[in-house]
């Protein structure tokens, strides 16, 4: 199962994420969840501490790299594996759930507008 919450600015998506995130959790799910808001607080919403947060590593661009397939169409392939991508960026939050934050503004604009 593949959940996602989208919406305008505020409608709580991150609160519901992170609660749904636990609840599923609780019932024994395997859960992955991604924060790819350029704000990024599912941590905090998943219990995760404040000062737990501060060590979580970003996940930046270049794991992802443009290359052509074999028909010269463009596709993103990772630079890493999944499971060495979890070991470098990935963290582990209450309730067993793993959290992998998919990065951050690049300066203070990013992302307004």
């Amino acid at each position: 199962m593949r959940i996602a919450t989208v919406g305008k600015g505020g409608a709580g998506k991150t609160t519901i994420a992170g609660t749904l995130a636990r609840i599923l959790a609780r019932k024994e799910n395997k859960i992955l969840a991604i924060d790819g808001d350029p704000n990024p607080n599912l941590a905090l919403t998943l219990g995760i501490p404040r000062n737990d947060i501060n060590n979580i590593n970003f996940i930046p661009h270049t794991v992802m790299k443009l290359e052509e397939d074999d028909f010269g169409e463009k596709i993103l392939k990772m630079t890493l594996s999944e499971g060495d991508l979890f070991k470098k960026y990935g963290t582990k939050g209450p309730d067993n759930i793993d959290l992998i934050v998919m990065g951050h503004p690049a300066d203070g604009t990013a992302g307004s507008g």
